[in-house]
């Protein structure tokens, strides 16, 4: 069975539909369903350091608490995610100074190629768990590169 989820914000009119990847990421993939069956909203903001990307802090302490609670291991890993590629970073308490106290999640949705999970702490990898649908990348790119311009917003994450 294919699982989606969608995105959405509403300024950069994104609405974009991704399919999760259970076999390549099944831990992952099943916290990203599990978090848009919420159907919650989060802070999210171009990223600066990584290239191409939307990304959506999730410290521990904005996730419901199941979630919160959850080790997410290493899992159809990358330092280098693709066009189209939704990918979670997953820091345990305490491994990286400079990020708020608790487990650190950390959501990047990739709209072009050349993306880089190069830190000011270091490389990390970050599990390839979903990827944007095809028939949605072109509304995705011109809808992040939107957000790039405009600065913070609030993503959507809800069951497609």
């Amino acid at each position: 069975m294919t699982r989606l989820i969608r995105f959405t914000e509403p300024r950069s009119e994104l609405s974009v539909t991704c399919r999760l990847l259970d076999d390549e990421a099944p831990q992952s993939a099943e916290f990203l369903w599990q978090l848009a069956s919420r159907g919650r909203t989060f802070d999210a903001i171009h990223a600066m350091w990584t290239g191409p990307e939307l990304s959506c802090p999730l410290p521990y302490s904005v996730l419901p608490e199941d979630l919160a609670k959850i080790e997410i291991p290493q899992e159809n890993a990358s330092s280098h995610p693709r066009a189209g590629e939704v990918v979670l970073a997953y820091l345990s308490a305490g491994s990286v100074k400079g990020l708020p106290p608790g487990p650190f999640f950390d959501l990047g949705l990739f709209y072009e190629d050349g993306g880089r999970l190069l830190m000011p702490f270091g490389w990390i990898k970050a599990n390839i768990c979903a990827e944007i649908q095809d028939a949605d990348l072109a509304q995705a790119q011109s809808s992040l590169r939107t957000i790039r311009s405009n600065g913070a917003c609030k993503l959507g994450i809800e069951l497609a």
